[in-house]
């Protein structure tokens, strides 16, 4: 059998055979997760919040009617920025290692951190900054519809998930109680998948382009589910 040298920037499975299955066009999403200590503060720190001087509700894609969604001071969005922002720049170095593992550029990942200059008509290099951060505090038949964020790339962290949640499901064919969906694309073909699905974990963080639409089902029993997320730009 011939060797499979074919390099290639792209994800890809290799069988058993040894060839290769690419998977060539989907958006990279980042995953890790977050130290236990930042979870258990960004909890803290958002049960302090307020209705009236930290509402987040009317900015939410979600419809959170039973739980509440509450938005950061600045003060702790500087605080914690450094932190978020060092699983960004992991994010982009991995992506600029392998375009350029087999002679490729970066530019693609260049070019999210240009903007337009505002005296000339033309693009320069700017800066990374977190630009909002809220916390989202589920409960039972709260659900996020699909949906797509500002900036250039999001987030979320998953700061409390009661595992009970997803053993309880709607009679119907879609048994996706609590997980978070991500959507690309068109079902051309029943080989194309459109929709990428996760059911998150305790101190997981996922790193995404911020077009990128997901969106999450509701649950059916009652606990409360947290979760952080939020935006950054280009400034």
């Amino acid at each position: 059998m011939t060797e499979n040298n074919f390099d290639t920037t792209v994800a890809y499975h290799v069988t058993d055979e040894g060839d290769k299955i690419l998977y060539p066009f989907s958006p990279p999403i980042y995953q890790s997760y977050v130290d236990n200590k930042l979870t258990k503060e960004l909890i803290e720190e958002g049960r302090k919040l307020t209705l009236k001087d930290n509402d987040h509700n009317h900015k939410l894609a979600g419809n959170l009617k039973y739980g509440r969604s509450y938005h950061y001071n600045d003060d702790y969005i500087s605080k914690v920025e450094p932190y978020l922002k060092g699983h960004v720049e992991k994010f982009f170095n991995s992506l600029i290692s392998q375009f350029t593992r087999f002679g490729g550029n970066y530019s693609s990942v260049d070019s999210l951190l240009h903007k337009q200059s505002s005296k000339h008509r033309t693009l320069e290099r700017g800066k990374l900054e977190l630009d909002s951060l809220w916390i989202n505090f589920s409960k039972k038949h709260d659900y996020n519809p699909p949906h797509t964020h500002t900036g250039v790339l999001s987030f979320v962290i998953f700061c409390q998930v009661p595992k009970e949640i997803f053993k309880v499901q709607a009679d119907s064919n879609s048994q996706r109680a609590g997980e978070i969906h991500f959507s690309y694309g068109e079902q051309i073909s029943p080989l194309t998948g459109s929709e990428f699905i996760i059911t998150p974990t305790e101190n997981l963080i996922l790193i995404f382009p911020n077009k990128l639409t997901h969106y999450v089902p509701p649950y059916w029993v009652n606990a409360e589910r947290i979760s952080v997320s939020g935006n950054f730009v280009v400034i």
